[in-house]
């Protein structure tokens, strides 16, 4: 009869959590409904109603826009796990934010703590489950599917002892030194979310009823057979997008066993999560409860597995537990998560501070814990979208642009000049900018329509390209034209003949002037070309009469040419005398040649 009870009320609870969500967004609406007619019935004129309705409705429609975009969108999450009691929190603080609508979360965890009674350690294993509702609430259970309790005194019961010698409070039918693995109980709640910061409020805040259905075996000590309800407001906030901090306050009812009393508390908690975006996350809380009594009075004779008893009406004192908890937690992108974590009772006395000839040890007042998981997050703020765009304007004509190079000439030899051009042709007459480029070579006006290019010092075909922009749209096109460097023709070598002279005389013959007269055509056709006259003679005379002879015949030649309007500036003279003779002067038939003072003209570039 009384499991049926339990399994109603547990309903009842549900029921009142998700018709409190319908009552939530229905006084919201009939707020909103209820504004609107007050200020429908200030207004006095036809026009000024009229005015109001059309306000409304456009701020309807606006509502009603922000709803679809957030309903249809895809829903933006951060990372976030649950409590060791299912809902979404941190690790044994809750949160005030809820799983996503349609949403569900899962994990498994390992939770311990210690208690002065019998300085027991209890453990438990529970498998949490929770689903999201509307965004505005979660249901969530735990169930404890593996509870160990030891209990460290000897003899388990000391009467004289009210400290340490009792029953603990959370397990007070437990008598034995091991439970063992036992079935614990059923934790089944509602979190119902009032504000979120998903929605731009400034923190979370949600109430949270729980009610605990009695599964385990009270025979072992794994719990009172009895249900329990719990009841506590929650608020947490994401400071800065990088701590996440939570606290909840609430009040426990504890179902009382037939054979000891129970108590009931005040149960609060306080805790942060850091970052709260990254995959690794620090936790620390700590948490509590007031008892609202100071102890527990047995209604019945206690007597334990090693005979220890506790009389009718033996008062166990008890001491409001205080735990500061440490954990760090791995959450990858999917959701699932992992955690260890240390638990400290920091209020729970000594051994010795009880029994004589005994010493505490480090797990009476701390244990390791652990957690496994999965969470897919608590939705964030996600802008609502841009509104449409207005039509595009009319399509702009289709813009044609095209450019063509040339070049004149096409093959220049190095160093030279080729003048390059373009011609453009554009459907919508734009004034274009000009821009050429080379990978060698130097353009005079790279800015220009048309511009002179001068080529390299190497040989090689060279690409020249123009390129067109229209400044009003921005199009462009482009044309290459390839210009052929070439290397300079070789001149070939300029030589003149001899101008010979009469024995001892510097005078110009015939024959020279014929000889002068090709060699100042030549001279005219080759403006750089610079000359060295040198003036020779035979041997016959003395060596300084020679040097002055062949001095008269050089000056003699140059004049000449001068006076054909070959500039003097491109002649040097220099005389030889008889040093250099270019035939034999043992003989007479050669001698001639170098007697006549033979003429060689050297030129220089």
């Amino acid at each position: 009869m009384l499991r049926n009870r339990v399994v109603i009320a547990a309903a009842l609870t549900l029921a009142v959590a998700s018709s409190a969500v319908a009552q939530t967004q229905a006084q919201t609406q009939a707020q909103t409904t209820s504004t609107g007619t007050m200020n429908q019935t200030t207004q006095t004129t036809t026009e000024k109603k009229a005015e109001k309705k059309a306000e409304k409705a456009e701020k309807a429609e606006q509502a009603e826009k922000a709803e679809k975009a957030m309903a249809s969108g895809d829903v933006q999450t951060r990372p976030a796990t649950t409590t060791f009691m299912g809902d979404t929190g941190l690790w044994y603080v809750p949160t005030g934010e809820v799983l996503p609508a349609k949403k569900w979360s899962m994990s498994a965890y390992r939770v311990s703590f210690n208690d002065n009674q019998g300085f027991s350690n209890v453990a438990n294993w529970p498998l949490t489950f929770a689903y999201g509702v509307a965004d505005r609430a979660e249901i969530f259970g735990s169930w404890v599917l593996v509870s160990r309790v030891d209990r460290d005194i000897r003899p388990l019961f000391v009467a004289s002892v009210p400290g340490a010698g009792g029953v603990v409070p959370q397990n007070p039918l437990m008598n034995d030194t091991w439970s063992g693995n036992q079935l614990g109980d059923l934790w089944v709640g509602a979190k119902l979310n009032l504000s979120s910061e998903w929605r731009q409020q400034p923190v979370a805040f949600a109430l949270r009823p729980m009610i605990k259905l009695p599964t385990d075996k009270k025979a072992k000590g794994a719990g009172t057979g009895k249900a329990d309800f719990a009841f506590d407001a929650v608020v947490s906030k994401d400071v800065n997008e990088r701590v996440e901090v939570s606290g909840y306050a609430g009040f426990i009812v504890r179902g009382t066993p037939s054979g000891v009393e129970e108590t009931n508390g005040f149960r609060w908690g306080l805790g942060a999560g850091m970052p709260s975006r990254k995959s690794l996350r620090l936790t620390a809380e700590i948490t509590g409860e007031k008892y609202s009594k100071s102890s527990l009075a047995t209604k019945t004779t206690f007597v334990a597995t090693d005979g220890s008893i506790l009389p009718v009406g033996f008062s166990s004192t008890i001491k409001s537990p205080i735990d500061f908890n440490l954990g760090l937690t791995w959450q990858g992108r999917s959701g699932v998560f992992a955690g260890l974590g240390w638990t400290w009772r920091t209020n729970m006395n000594k051994r010795e501070d009880f029994l004589n000839g005994v010493t505490s040890s480090a797990g009476d007042r701390m244990d390791i814990v652990g957690r496994i998981g999965y969470h897919p997050g608590v939705r964030i703020y996600v802008p609502p979208p841009p509104p449409p765009p207005p039509p595009p304007p009319p399509a702009a004509p289709v813009h044609t642009l095209s450019v063509k190079a040339a070049c004149n000439p096409c093959t220049v030899e190095v160093g030279k000049t080729s003048t390059v051009s373009s011609v453009v042709t554009d459907s919508i007459g734009c004034t274009v900018n000009y821009l050429w480029s080379a990978p060698t070579g130097t353009l005079t006006n790279p800015r220009a329509q048309d511009t002179p290019w001068t080529a390299p010092m190497q040989t090689g075909p060279v690409p020249v390209t123009v390129t067109v922009t229209c400044p009003t749209d921005g199009k462009t096109a482009s044309d290459s034209v390839t210009i052929q460097v070439i290397a300079a023709p070789v001149a070939p070598p300029i030589v003149f003949e001899d101008v010979h002279f009469d024995f001892d005389r510097y005078s110009l013959r015939p024959e020279a002037v014929r000889t002068l007269d090709e060699a100042v055509a030549v001279l005219q056709k080759n403006p750089d070309v610079r000359v060295e006259i040198e003036g020779h003679t035979c041997n016959i005379g003395t060596a300084e009469y020679n040097m002055a002879l062949g001095e008269r015949r050089a000056h003699s030649v140059r004049d000449y040419l001068v006076s054909r309007g070959i500039n003097a500036n491109r002649f040097t003279t220099v005389s030889y005398g008889e040093e250099r003779p270019k035939w034999d002067n043992s003989r007479e038939e050669t001698r001639r040649l170098n007697r006549r003072a033979a003429l060689l003209v050297r030129l220089v570039r």
